[in-house]
């Protein structure tokens, strides 16, 4: 496989794994909406499905997922990182 991390937009903050990612391991990515490709190292283990960071946030920042904000950092991410309920709350239910 190619890719192993899918990006919606390019404005998105993180990607969704397409298999399970280790932490050191080289991830491909690759926007659905232009074909556009980034390489980053994974800093965490990130499950299949699970979101990983291409951009960084701060705490309080918003978190762009498909082009929309999703979410709001709870604290540093970075890219790499690992993306779930331990460092981003949902705006969903906020």
């Amino acid at each position: 496989m190619e890719h192993n991390l899918l990006i919606h937009r390019r404005e998105d903050h993180a990607g969704i794994a397409v298999t399970d990612i280790k932490a050191g391991e080289k991830a491909k990515g690759i926007v659905l909406a232009d074909g556009f490709r980034i390489e980053l190292n994974a800093l965490q283990d990130v499950p299949l499905a699970h979101k990983m960071a291409i951009k960084a946030a701060a705490p309080g920042d918003k978190v762009v997922l498909t082009g929309h904000p999703a979410g709001e950092a709870t604290q540093a991410i970075q890219p790499g990182e690992h993306v779930h309920v331990h460092n981003m709350k949902s705006l969903r239910w906020s």
